[in-house]
């Protein structure tokens, strides 16, 4: 509803920034363009599905770039290049 969702976090990936049970709030009204290194956002991977990631840098061929914050979590390069349209929402809030 008006574009905001609340999600659980399942799995500790992203461990100590958001911990297994915790809940975010999530936008899908944000300008991709102001996305900075170090803004959680929710994307839709091919491989893994919808995942939670913290945004490393954008490349000069316009890729987005995602680690996750525990050493346990799927690695950048596994996660690989992130199109813009594969990113759906960015993190307001957590609680």
């Amino acid at each position: 509803m008006f574009g905001l969702s609340f999600n659980r976090v399942a799995g500790d990936s992203m461990f100590p920034r958001l911990k297994n049970g915790n809940f975010v709030l999530l936008s899908e009204h944000f300008d991709k363009q102001k996305l900075q290194a170090g803004d959680m956002l929710k994307l839709l991977h091919p491989r893994y599905g919808y995942m939670v990631k913290t945004l490393v840098g954008i490349d000069h061929s316009g890729w987005f770039w995602f680690k996750g914050e525990s050493k346990h979590s799927v690695s950048i390069n596994d996660i690989g290049p992130i199109a813009a349209q594969q990113i759906k929402s960015k993190v307001i809030f957590v609680c």
